[in-house]
């Protein structure tokens, strides 16, 4: 698993319009709640046809590539789980399986008692220790490195004092994740460039990415559009945080 699929590569002309719901569902899914189970790199690759690299990812890959652990942190829902899926597949590694790790574990489990395989790539999402021990952290970086794999843990809040493997993490410019979403997956189909133009609009006012994929979608929206139809008037900004 070495690239991130890039828009203009995935040829979409005999994808219909209802497979192309079902794949914005598996990547919503994957947005909404945990993953259950390891990955491998097809459905990896499902989850991130239509993913959106925010600014602070041409840095994460720098610096996963050479730490081998990077924990990402910030906000809830601003695309963390799906920032470290692409991350990981962005990786040289001996195999496409993205391994999910508990998120239980706390740093003296990871560095300890978890059995990490050569050339390897692991997934800890919404980590939930208590606190970070920096020297644990370097120290099970220095291991990953060792054996040429990755590992990278998602957390919210905000960066502790293990700068070395720590990454602040910000949702992706959501005028530009609903036009790609509507690029990806054929979805300007039967909608006038006005209905286009409104949704755009919306879009620009959700807080979350997965609420920009599903106004793309045409699905109900969630939050702050509760009760609104997707093509109905605007008459001014949509109340809410911006993405």
């Amino acid at each position: 698993m070495t690239d991130t699929p890039e828009p203009g590569e995935i040829d979409l002309d005999d994808i219909t319009l209802s497979q192309s719901l079902i794949t914005v569902n598996e990547r919503l899914r994957a947005t909404a709640v945990p993953i259950p189970r390891d990955l491998n790199r097809r459905e990896a690759d499902t989850l991130l046809r239509s993913y959106l690299e925010p600014g602070c990812f041409p840095d994460a890959v720098r610096r996963l590539a050479m730490r081998h652990l990077l924990v990402l942190v910030g906000a809830e829902e601003v695309g963390k789980r799906l920032g470290a899926i692409a991350l990981l597949s962005r990786m040289s590694l001996a195999e496409g399986r993205i391994t999910v790790l508990s998120p239980a574990g706390t740093a003296a489990d990871l560095l300890s008692r978890t059995e990490y395989g050569p050339g390897r790539a692991y997934l800890l999402h919404d980590w939930i220790a208590e606190s970070t021990d920096r020297i644990e952290l370097v120290n099970l970086a220095r291991k990953l490195a060792e054996l040429g794999s990755y590992l990278v843990i998602t957390r919210n809040g905000v960066p502790s004092q293990a700068v070395e493997v720590e990454h602040p993490w910000a949702a992706p410019d959501p005028g530009e994740l609903f036009d790609l979403c509507l690029s990806t997956f054929a979805l300007r189909a039967g909608r006038s460039a006005e209905e286009l133009s409104r949704a755009r609009y919306r879009a620009l006012s959700l807080p979350t990415p997965a609420e920009v994929v599903r106004l793309a979608a045409g699905l109900p929206p969630i939050g702050a559009l509760a009760g609104r139809p997707v093509d109905g008037p605007v008459d001014g900004p949509v109340d809410g945080p911006a993405g």
